[in-house]
């Protein structure tokens, strides 16, 4: 019985341990993480920066383009 109640204890996480637990795996799995060198990250916000701006004007043109057809049509 006593083994039964151990075993139970060793299994639950006592809340005070929970955050030094979380804080040891983050420190753990941020050891792991290959970080970009400094050129890598230049070049992907450039190619970051570039396509957001693309899609902003395609979507911006298809607006306008469908803004003017209901226009027309509207107005008729």
């Amino acid at each position: 019985m006593a083994e039964k109640k151990q075993a139970r204890l060793t299994q639950q996480v006592q809340p005070e341990n929970r955050f030094v637990t979380f804080y040891r795996e983050t420190v753990a799995e941020l050891r792991k993480v290959v970080w970009p060198t400094r050129e890598q990250a230049q070049n992907l916000t450039i190619i970051v920066v570039v396509v957001v701006t693309a899609m902003a004007l395609f979507l911006g043109g298809i607006d306008a383009l469908l803004t003017q057809i209901f226009r027309f049509l509207l107005v008729r």
